[in-house]
């Protein structure tokens, strides 16, 4: 997951610049859980403008809070956020989110307590019963997307819900270098400040010690390396 060192084929194409005014620490997860936030909400309130925006917490935990940031500076009309976490629901509120304490158990459905519905939906508890929530409460055309691990065997979607409302549903990888740019020029216009999900800022050297702590969002940093013969 780490690595002093890193060679990239094709670099000028391959990588993006971070702009000048955006402090590297702001945007350290660019590459991974930034992104994948980013195109669970962008292009569907790009498609859904000023749309209502849905958002499970838990077991994705850095990028559920990553997309209730996104989705406020994205102009949506309102962002409910879900979680059973004090210190993730204080984060999503600091975002401008309406938020929503849920019990901790997940087997449950919350569908209860969702009181609206929405034109998007993000699904970042890494639950089935979360899926199924997120897929339920969304409005006539709504898109969700799934951005955690959904381990079981049999998850169990409500496929005629979804019919019914010509919902659409999201899964997979997040193809991180297509949002790049947007992404990157989102945070140099809107100084949406995502440091505030990251839970232990640690030193290079204590890397071992930061990702034992079992935390919502583990950044590393370290003095700029300078490489013999990178010039030429």
């Amino acid at each position: 997951m780490i690595t002093d060192v890193l060679r990239i084929p094709f670099a000028d194409h391959m990588l993006v610049r971070v702009p000048e005014s955006v402090d590297p620490l702001r945007v350290a997860s660019a590459g991974d859980n930034l992104t994948d936030a980013w195109r669970a909400v962008a292009p569907a309130l790009e498609r859904r403008p000023g749309g209502k925006v849905l958002v499970i917490g838990g077991g994705a935990q850095s990028i559920g809070l990553y997309a209730t940031g996104f989705a406020v500076g994205l102009g949506a009309d309102r962002v409910d956020y879900f979680d059973d976490r004090a210190e993730r629901l204080e984060v999503a509120e600091h975002f401008g989110a309406t938020v929503h304490r849920i019990p901790k158990s997940r087997r449950k459905s919350i569908l209860g307590s969702i009181s609206d519905r929405y034109d998007v939906a993000v699904e970042a508890s890494s639950q089935a019963q979360g899926l199924r929530d997120a897929l339920r409460a969304l409005r006539p055309g709504g898109i969700c997307t799934g951005t955690g691990y959904y381990l079981m065997k049999n998850t169990g979607l409500p496929v005629m819900d979804m019919y019914a409302t010509s919902s659409e549903l999201h899964v997979g990888v997040s193809h991180v270098r297509p949002h790049l740019p947007a992404m990157l020029d989102f945070f140099a216009t809107s100084g949406f400040e995502a440091e505030k999900v990251t839970s232990v800022l640690a030193d290079w050297d204590s890397a071992e010690e930061a990702y034992a702590a079992h935390t919502t969002k583990v950044v590393l940093h370290r003095p700029k390396l300078e490489l013999a013969g990178a010039a030429g």
